[in-house]
Parts: structure tokens; C-alpha cells; sequence
């Protein structure tokens, strides 16, 4: 989709830039990706190295205004590769990144060509062993521990030493975006539904690597067998903080984690944390959930008026049933608590 973030680069600017890494290497044919409203991907082959393909992913120019959640968050996904590396996760490989923006007004990486298609092209259904297999892997990808909760890409401004303080900046943070873009929303609400489960929050004690963006078109699979997943990408959203927050965001995968009995079985068999959620856990991936549509929200403002006005009603709709869900959800645990002690006296 083509947004104000995206850029175009002449075929001359990515031969310089793929000449200073590869060398001697003759570019045959430049494809810029489909897919994505955010960064912008240019397929490249050639000889000198690209006979297989390389893909380079470039992020916005540095003019372009984005959100505080998205600044740099190239670099954050360069990072978290480097976490990764040693993980027995399927993720590209990344030949060479640059962030000096002397070549290029951006950040940029150049990784292997992926092979296969994303799970959102193919459509595989819930096949048990693919679920199982994504099950292993997030539960590798939280196995990855960290000294404090909070976006990577904020750099010390969004460091934590507790989950509470992380994901409450994250939401006032993001609210305070939308608010200078206009935007209507329950700010109030919003904030006392976050604000009051803070101590809730806080039961979080260790930062794992969290991928906020696992949906299906980030998760590739082989074409000759669909139940074998080829690569995972796009960390560019990971934080540290609950392990639980990587479960909202598997759009087009499944809906409700507690339902996916083979994720939770291929999830169990790696992690030291059993996936058994209990009534409060429930509460945070509302909040958790609740986060993502904020985010997606000040996201629409790089789309064209009538996009952006339409996502937005579609987004706000869907975060005061998330504020709904969380009323009905709290007012169950009370009774549930009022009834276990009259039960015992």
C-alpha cells in the first residue's frame, strides 16, 4: 500500500549501495516488494554474490514524520536479530546493515532472500504441526531474557524496572501522538483501565524478547510443505516486557491462544513457563490487545484521508469493546473473590 513513509530510490542510488557491500557485483533486475505500509523492500539479483537474491529493507526517510513508537525501529530490528542469532529459530540472515544515512537518507539492512510464501498468502489453515512448530518457536523467542522492560528502539527514555512503568509509558506515550493528530478517543477511560492494573502489571518479573507483529504475513512457509515454517521476520516491533503481549498480535493465525491446543502443546514443550493463563492474564492481553489498536490508530495518519478516517472508525470501535471486555472481565474476578470468601466463613 503505498503511504507517506514509503519511499523510491533510483536504480543508480541502490547499484552504489549494493556495490559498496558486494563489490564487483552486476545488478540484473530491482523489484520493490508489495506488502507493508511502513518500510519499504526492494528485491535485488545480479551476479558477484546476488545470484540467489538479496532483499534490501530500507525505513522511512528522515524527513518523514512517524510516531515515537516507529522512530528507528529498524534498528531495534537489527537487534534483536543479534539476540536471535544463537536461538534455534528460522530468521534471515542479515549480510550487512547501515545506519550512518551517508548513503541513503535512512537506515537500511541487506538479509537473504526468504524462501517460500507468508502464511497469509498461502492460507494454510490450522494444520496441527505448523501450530505446534510456532508454538516452539515463540516460546524460543521469550526464552531470550533481558534487565529491563521496554521498547527497544526508545532507547534509556522507555528503560524500566518494572513492567508497570514500561507499558504504562508505552500507552501514555502513544495517546499523546494521537491527541496532537486529533484524534477521538476515551483518553480518560483509556488511561484509568491501564492505570488501575498497574500492581497487576507488575506480577511481570522478568523482561523477555517479545515479537509485537507475529501475524501471518510475517511467519513464511515452505511451498513444498506447508506445514514447514521457512523463516520468521520483522522483530522491528519487539520490546521486553510479558510474554503474554506476543499472543494479541498473531493476526490471520488464530484469535484466542487458550484455543490453540497444538501452539500451547508446541509451546510447553520449550518453555520453562508453562502457557496456563489465569483470570488476571486475561486482563492483560486485553490491555495488551488494547495497546495494539492504539498503535495502529496513530499509525492511519500516513494513510490518505478517506483510508485513514475509515480505519480509525473501524479501530475505535474495536478498543471500547477491548474497554467493555475489561469491565465485564473485572466485575467476574470480584464476584469470584467475594464468593470464595464467603465460602470459606
Amino acid at each position: 500500500m503505498k503511504t507517506v513513509t514509503k519511499n523510491v530510490f533510483t536504480r543508480e542510488q541502490i547499484r552504489r549501495l549494493v556495490n559498496k557491500h558486494f563489490p564487483g557485483a552486476e545488478i540484473t533486475s530491482v523489484r520493490t516488494l508489495k506488502g507493508g505500509t511502513f518500510n519499504t523492500l526492494y528485491q535485488i539479483e545480479g551476479t558477484g554474490g546476488l545470484e540467489k537474491g538479496v532483499v534490501l529493507k530500507t525505513s522511512p526517510i528522515e524527513s518523514v514524520g512517524v510516531p515515537n513508537h516507529e522512530k528507528d525501529i529498524l534498528r531495534a530490528e537489527i537487534y534483536a536479530y543479534q539476540l536471535l542469532k544463537h536461538v534455534k529459530i528460522p530468521i534471515p540472515k542479515i549480510y550487512v546493515y547501515d545506519f550512518s544515512r551517508k548513503v541513503i537518507p535512512c537506515d537500511y539492512f541487506i538479509m537473504e532472500r526468504i524462501k517460500g510464501k507468508s502464511w497469509y498468502e498461502l492460507w494454510p489453515g490450522k494444520n496441527p504441526e505448523l501450530m505446534r512448530a510456532l508454538g516452539r518457536y515463540t516460546a524460543r523467542i521469550h526464552s531470550v531474557e533481558y534487565d529491563w522492560f521496554g521498547d527497544i528502539n526508545h532507547a534509556f527514555a522507555g528503560r524500566f524496572s518494572t513492567w508497570g512503568k514500561a507499558f504504562t509509558f508505552m500507552v501514555d506515550d502513544v495517546l499523546y501522538e494521537i491527541s496532537k493528530q486529533g484524534g477521538k478517543l476515551p483518553y480518560k477511560e483509556i488511561r484509568s483501565a491501564i492505570y488501575s492494573r498497574r500492581e497487576l502489571l507488575d506480577t511481570v518479573k522478568t523482561p523477555v524478547l517479545v515479537n509485537f507483529d507475529m501475524w501471518a504475513g510475517n511467519v513464511f512457509l515452505s511451498q513444498k510443505r506447508t506445514s514447514s515454517i521457512s523463516a520468521i521476520i520483522d522483530f522491528e516491533r519487539s520490546f521486553f516486557g510479558d510474554p503474554l503481549a506476543a499472543f494479541v498480535s498473531a493476526l490471520f493465525i488464530y484469535d484466542d491462544v487458550e484455543k490453540e491446543t497444538d501452539f500451547i502443546a508446541g509451546y510447553n514443550e520449550v518453555s520453562k513457563r508453562p502457557l496456563i493463563l489465569t483470570s488476571g492474564d486475561r486482563e492483560k492481553m486485553i490491555l495488551y490487545e488494547m495497546l495494539l489498536y492504539l498503535r495502529s490508530y496513530c499509525e492511519t495518519q500516513r494513510y490518505n484521508f478517506w483510508m485513514r478516517n475509515i480505519q480509525r472508525l473501524s479501530i475505535q470501535s474495536l478498543i471500547l469493546y477491548d474497554l467493555r471486555r475489561l469491565k465485564k472481565l473485572s466485575m467476574k474476578n470480584r464476584r469470584t473473590v467475594s464468593n470464595h470468601k464467603n465460602h470459606i466463613q
